[in-house]
Parts: C-alpha cells; structure tokens; sequence
C-alpha cells in the first residue's frame, strides 16, 4: 500500500525534528502541527493565539493535498496547561468548520517543545 508524505517547507514553513508535515494514504490525511509561523518561529505563548495558527497550518497541510478543514474527521488536542483551555476552544470554534465539528480529545501533556502550549493532531478524509 502506497502512503505518501507532505514535506513542503518552502509553503508549510520549517519542521523541527525528524518528521513530515503530513501524510496520505488512499483516502486518508494525518497531520499534527503546531503555531508556527512559516519561519519556524512560534507565533506567541498565547494560547489562543497558538492555536489559530496551528489551525491554520492544518489548512495549509491539507492544500497540500487537495483538502480543508472541511475535511478533519478528529482532532487530538495536547496542552500543557488545562487552564488553557478556553481560549483553545475559542480559537477552535472560530476557525474549525462545524457542520459538524469533528469528533475530538484534549488532554494535558507534561510539556512540548519549548514555547509550544497546543499541539493538534489530526486525521482527515481527503478523496484520492
């Protein structure tokens, strides 16, 4: 089974470790980003601001393959501080098409790469 990967840092901006910015295989997208800006500089310790621009480089990985946020069937949500939770889910409900919302979990982590207070993971149905 052919799976592709997303590795774009012209369009999708610098990674930092030994990963992609996403990856295909058939119908399914999987992608975890962060608040990067294209740079590889974190956008703020706001959280809601992180989390905006973690969304928004979501819809970034999915141009890459055809596909929007439109297309999120489950985001997986990682703070470091619970706390931070409502401006989270401000941001979330602002940027994530919600016809339905897709299914998703929130847990606090321990910590992250350093700066980073929301990471995302998600998964997405893109059509081949």
């Amino acid at each position: 089974m052919k799976q592709t990967a997303i590795f774009n840092q012209e369009t999708l901006g610098e990674v930092h470790g030994p990963y992609v910015q996403g990856t295909r295989y058939r119908d399914l997208f999987f992608t975890t980003q962060i608040g990067t800006l294209q740079n590889g500089d974190m956008i703020s310790l706001d959280p809601y601001e992180q989390t905006l621009q973690t969304l928004k480089n979501a819809a970034l990985a999915l141009k890459e393959v055809g596909g929007t946020l439109s297309n999120v069937i489950t985001c997986r949500i990682y703070l470091t501080d619970m706390n931070d939770y409502a401006q989270m889910n401000k941001a979330y409900r602002e940027l994530m098409p919600n016809d339905p919302f897709p299914t998703r979990a929130c847990v606090q982590v321990a910590g992250m790469i350093p700066e980073v207070k929301v990471e995302m993971e998600f998964v997405c149905r893109v059509d081949e």
